[in-house]
C-alpha cells in the first residue's frame, strides 16, 4: 500500500533531536517509518519494562515466602 497521506506534528528542537537520534539507534533509515511503528504498533520499551517489574516482585515474593517458611 502506498503511504501518501501527510500527519503534521510539532515539536521542539530538542524533541526532533530525540526523535531522530531514537530512529537511528533503532536502524530506521526515516522518521516516517520509525513514528508510524510507534503509533501503529506496541511499545516494546514499556511492555519490557513490565515484564521486568513483574520478575521483580516474584523475586520479592519467592524471597518473602521462603524467610516466612523458615521463621513461621
Amino acid at each position: 500500500m502506498t503511504a501518501n497521506n501527510v500527519i503534521r506534528i510539532m515539536v521542539t528542537k530538542y524533541q526532533k533531536e530525540r526523535i531522530l537520534q531514537n530512529a537511528s539507534i533503532k536502524g530506521y533509515v526515516t522518521i516516517s517509518g520509525y513514528m508510524r511503528d510507534l503509533a501503529l504498533n506496541k511499545n516494546q520499551f514499556v511492555e519490557d519494562k513490565l515484564k521486568e517489574i513483574v520478575r521483580r516482585i516474584e523475586k520479592i515474593e519467592e524471597s518473602f515466602e521462603k524467610s516466612f517458611t523458615k521463621n513461621g
